[in-house]
C-alpha cells in the first residue's frame, strides 16, 4: 500500500528545507504520483443500470476538473463487483494490493459494501450510495444517506399526508429493504397492517405477494431498485393495485434509471428522495445541463451521488493533509441536492423531498427538512 496521500503541506516543507540548507530545491512534481481513486461498481448484475450512471459521473466530475483533485493528476480506476460481496471483496483486495489506490468510492448494494469495508482495513472509504445502517467506521464517509433515515423521512412524510393508519410496507429481503421499512415504521409513528417481503433478486412474478394485501390497506410503501424497480413499478400498474391504493415509494424505487425503464406506469407516482434533477437553484441547473450535455437524459439520485463522492473527495485532497482525516474535516458543502454536511459518524445530514413524477419529471412537491 502506498504512502497517505499527504497534499501541499509536503510541498511546503520541501521548501523551507531547501531553504535552510540555503539552496533552491525545486518542490517535488506531484504528477508522478497521481491520486488513485478505485471506484467498485455494478457494471453486470440486477443493478447494471445504476452502475452506469456512477462511472459516468465520477468521470464527469474528473473530465470537468481537468483530470485533477485537489490539485493532484487523478486516476479513476473501475472494478465490477455484479452485485456479489464476495466477488467485491476480492476486487477491493486487488485494488488496495495490486493497484495501491489511496481511496474506494463506488458500492451500490448494501451486502457489497459491508464486505468491501470489512477488508479496506485503514483505506478510506467513499460510499457513494448503499445505505445499509450497519456502515460505519473512523474510515467510512457516505454522501447518499442511511436506510433508516430514508425510511424515517418517507414515514414522517406518510404520517402527515395520510394519516397514522392503513399502511402496508413492501419491500425486497435484505438488508436495505429489511433496514428501510423500519425506519419508516419509526417515522410514521404506528404499527403498519402488514410487512411484505419479497426474496432479493429471485421473484419473476409479483402477483402472489401483491395479493397478500389486506383489503383495508389505504397506503402501499414499497422499497425497490434497479431491475426490481422496474420489475415492481410495472406490476403495480398492471395489476391494477393503482385504483386500489396511494403508493408511496422509496427514492430508488423512481430514480430516473427505473424511469427511462417504466415510463407511463410511473406516471404520477409520489416518492421520497434526497434529490431531484427539479430541484431549483444554481449548483443543480448547472449540474443538469452539464449531465445532459454529456448524456442527453436527467440525472438519476445515483448519479448525484456519485458525482458528490467525487467532490467530497477533492475537497478533503485540497485540504491536504492525512487523507482519512481531511474527508471528516471537509464540513458542509453546497450542491445540488442543497446543503449538507457529514455528521459525527460521517453520515449525511440533509433535506429530503417529497416528489411526484409527471410529465417525466420528478417534480417537488414538498421539503422534508433533516
Amino acid at each position: 500500500m502506498r504512502a497517505p496521500v499527504l497534499g501541499l503541506p509536503v510541498v511546503g516543507l520541501a521548501v523551507l528545507m531547501a531553504a535552510g540548507c540555503g539552496g533552491t530545491v525545486p518542490p517535488p512534481d506531484e504528477d508522478t504520483l497521481p491520486v488513485k481513486i478505485g471506484a467498485i461498481i455494478s457494471q453486470t448484475g440486477v443493478y447494471a443500470m445504476l452502475g452506469d450512471d456512477m462511472e459516468t459521473a465520477m468521470r464527469l466530475y474528473l473530465d470537468d476538473h481537468g483530470g485533477r483533485l485537489g490539485g493532484r493528476r487523478a486516476e479513476l480506476l473501475v472494478a465490477d463487483d455484479a452485485g456479489v460481496p464476495e466477488q467485491a471483496r476480492k476486487e477491493a483486495r486487488r485494488l488496495i494490493d495490486a493497484e495501491e489506490v489511496d481511496v474506494l468510492t463506488g458500492l451500490i448494494a448494501s451486502p457489497v459494501a459491508v464486505s468491501v469495508v470489512e477488508e479496506a482495513g485503514r483505506t478510506p472509504v467513499v460510499v457513494a450510495n448503499a445505505g445499509a445502517d450497519e456502515l460505519d467506521g473512523p474510515n467510512v464517509f457516505r454522501v447518499s444517506y442511511t436506510n433508516h433515515a430514508h425510511g424515517h423521512a418517507a414515514g414522517r412524510y406518510a404520517a402527515e399526508r395520510y394519516g397514522r393508519s392503513g399502511a402496508v410496507l413492501m419491500a425486497s429481503d435484505y438488508s436495505a429493504g429489511v433496514e428501510t421499512l423500519a425506519g419508516f415504521t419509526e417515522g410514521y409513528g404506528a404499527e403498519p397492517l402488514k410487512r411484505i417481503l419479497t426474496p432479493y433478486g429471485r421473484v419473476t412474478d409479483l402477483r402472489p405477494y401483491f395479493e397478500q394485501i389486506p383489503r383495508q390497506a389505504r397506503l402501499l410503501f414499497a422499497f425497490y431498485a434497479g431491475g426490481e424497480a422496474v420489475a415492481f413499478t410495472r406490476a403495480f400498474k398492471q395489476l391494477g393495485y393503482d385504483s386500489r391504493l396511494d403508493l408511496l415509494a422509496c427514492m430508488n424505487l423512481t430514480d430516473e434509471d427505473v424511469l427511462r425503464a417504466v415510463g407511463p406506469d410511473a406516471e404520477g407516482v409520489t416518492s421520497v428522495g434526497m434529490y431531484s434533477p427539479a430541484l431549483d437553484n444554481p449548483d443543480n441547473a448547472a449540474f443538469v445541463a452539464r449531465w445532459r450535455a454529456r448524456t442527453g437524459r436527467n440525472p438519476s439520485a445515483v448519479a448525484l451521488q456519485s458525482w458528490d463522492a467525487v467532490r467530497l473527495i477533492d475537497a478533503a485532497l485540497a485540504r491536504g493533509g492525512e487523507l482519512t482525516r481531511a474527508l471528516g474535516e471537509v464540513g458542509e458543502l453546497a450542491g445540488p441536492r442543497g446543503r449538507f454536511r457529514l455528521d459525527g459518524t460521517h453520515n449525511p445530514v440533509q433535506n429530503w423531498y417529497a416528489r411526484q413524477y409527471e410529465n417525466g419529471v420528478n417534480r417537488v412537491i414538498s421539503t422534508i427538512p433533516p
